[in-house]
């Protein structure tokens, strides 16, 4: 009777085995595909069980035959030799190329949105970098930003203004001075107004004129002086009203020496037609005497009109700045 229930009980657990054995091995002698999804080797043992000892390995999609198959393992040939390999990691044919189909797709979907994540990311750094710097810019205010500044290059046309003793024109060297400040200005954020831009001729009252009628918050006027004395020189610089000419004066002389060697004459009081009869802030500079050879051969180059330019552009940005 205990024989009879034991016998039972085995094929009872046969019966399980086969109704519970995975349905990819459909019948011997047939070609399988090995479809291990975590991309790991499928290992080819001697006998159907983990324990048994390893004879070699198989790569995913790879083609196996089976000839027989026993609790779950398959069984195929290596080397010569019978082998067994798990079951559940061989799939009919048709349905592992697809599988590792789809998984290859899956992966280059994976690496495309890894791809643009990054490139996303980066685009996303250098707008934001984009905007921050335009940010930054437009909250970048120039010094001089709204202000107009009359430049007046004395003399022109007709009037040569003082001559050098070698034929330099006082008219030549005072339009090239007004140009470069009017450079350096222009790019502390002011309104350049030039009373002649070449060779021209502009009288005394039409230069008063432009400057009253531009809205002018401050008017220069650029000078080269000249004496019979032959080793006079220096540079200085003149106001009429004693209150705020005065102080735009005292700037301007102080950011020019502070860049050239020339001799500081300091600032002066001078009832200058251009001055007296000017409605804005104004002041007249003398840059050095032409009539001194020794500084002639300085003020003539370009070195000089630079550093002179530099010196009267830092003294109005003080003084607008105070």
């Amino acid at each position: 009777m205990k024989r009879l229930i034991t016998l039972t009980t085995v094929a009872g657990l046969m019966l399980l085995f086969l109704l519970l054995a995975p349905s990819v091995m459909a019948a011997d002698n047939e070609t399988y595909m090995v479809d291990v999804v975590d991309g790991s080797s499928l290992l080819i043992r001697d006998e159907p069980s983990g324990n048994g000892k390893v004879i070699g390995n198989l790569q995913n999609g790879d083609m196996v035959t089976v000839f027989d198959e026993a609790y779950g393992w398959a069984k195929t040939y290596y080397d010569n030799q019978v082998g067994w390999v798990a079951s559940q990691y061989l799939v009919p044919l048709e349905q592992g190329h697809d599988s590792l189909h789809k998984r290859k797709q899956t992966a280059m979907y994976k690496k495309q949105n890894v791809s643009k994540s990054a490139e996303n990311k980066a685009m996303q750094k250098e707008n934001s970098d984009a905007v921050k710097n335009e940010q930054e810019q437009n909250q970048t205010v120039e010094p001089l930003t709204g202000y107009t500044i009359v430049l007046d290059a004395g003399h022109g046309g007709k009037d040569p203004g003082a001559i050098g003793f070698d034929g330099t024109y006082e008219k030549d060297l005072t339009l090239t001075t007004a140009f470069k400040v009017a450079q350096n200005l222009e790019a502390s954020g002011a309104n350049i107004v030039m009373t002649r831009e070449d060779d021209t001729y502009i009288s005394l009252e039409n230069r008063i004129k432009l400057s009253n009628r531009s809205n002018t918050d401050a008017f220069i006027s650029f000078h080269y002086n000249s004496f019979p004395v032959s080793t006079v020189g220096g540079i200085s610089t003149y106001h009429y009203t004693d209150s705020e000419d005065l102080e735009l004066a005292e700037y301007i002389q102080s950011g020019i020496v502070d860049h050239v060697s020339l001799k500081d004459k300091g600032t002066k009081r001078a009832d200058y037609r251009v001055l007296k009869k000017n409605s804005d802030l104004s002041v007249l500079i003398e840059l050095g005497f032409i009539s001194n050879p020794a500084e002639l051969g300085v003020i003539k180059t370009e070195t000089y009109q630079d550093k002179v330019a530099a010196g009267i552009s830092e003294g109005i940005q003080h003084y607008f700045s105070n």
